[in-house]
């Protein structure tokens, strides 16, 4: 969940009641489509996580996964929540959203994307926040035990990184030269499987209900 990169708004201040649409318009603009514990997920936080998916140049996942994200993300906020894990500085979250504003490309090409995309700079600059936040905290709860054996390195070395240059047609650099970085990937990769075990035996033990669209 490192951002790229996915995050201090804690996710229940993120799962706002839902808003059904009046009787005239005929059609659900929002509705609940998960409960954990006490809290809820709405249709429209699955929305808005795929337009600043979207907004990322990323593709959105289909909205099971989106939901399950959103599940994820309740249980790192409430785990760092309950730990009093302090949010993220301002400056940081400025520069993050700064970061993806320039991505975009000119303010007014940015303002353009963000009405197509049905996003406000309040909401990114939320979302931006959260991101950092969730990320920070795994990386704080795991990077002290992480753990990258010499023997990972050599094989990541000669089982992928030379592979992909030579498809490539790049030339190789010797192993010492490039060690630290492979190191550093991969205890990145350690950090981020033992967040995604600790939160996968997390959910066993939440009590969590999923409400399909048909649901009464």
């Amino acid at each position: 969940m490192r951002a790229p990169f996915i995050r201090v708004i804690l996710m229940a201040a993120c799962l706002a009641a839902p808003a059904l649409a009046g009787p005239q318009a005929g059609v659900v603009l929002d509705r609940v489509v998960a409960r954990i514990e006490n809290d809820i997920i709405t249709l429209s936080d699955v929305r808005e996580l795929a337009a600043y998916q979207r907004l990322a140049g990323r593709q959105p996942a289909q909205e099971s996964e989106l939901l399950r994200e959103l599940i994820d993300q309740w249980i790192v906020a409430n785990d760092a929540a309950a730990a009093r894990f302090p949010s993220p500085p301002a400056a940081q979250v400025d520069a993050e959203f700064t970061a993806l504003r320039n991505q975009i490309g000119a303010p007014e090409k940015f303002a353009a994307r963000l009405r197509e995309l049905d996003l406000s700079e309040q909401d990114v600059r939320r979302l931006v926040a959260k991101q950092i936040f969730l990320d920070s905290y795994l990386d704080h709860k795991f990077r002290a035990v992480a753990r990258v054996q010499p023997a990972e390195v050599d094989r990541y070395y000669q089982d992928e990184f030379v592979p992909q240059l030579e498809r490539r047609n790049q030339s190789v650099p010797p192993l010492d030269d490039v060690r630290d970085s492979i190191t550093d990937l991969l205890f990145e990769r350690d950090i981020t499987r033992r967040a995604e075990q600790w939160i996968d035996q997390a959910r066993t033990h939440l009590d969590i209900e999923l409400f399909p669209e048909d649901h009464p």
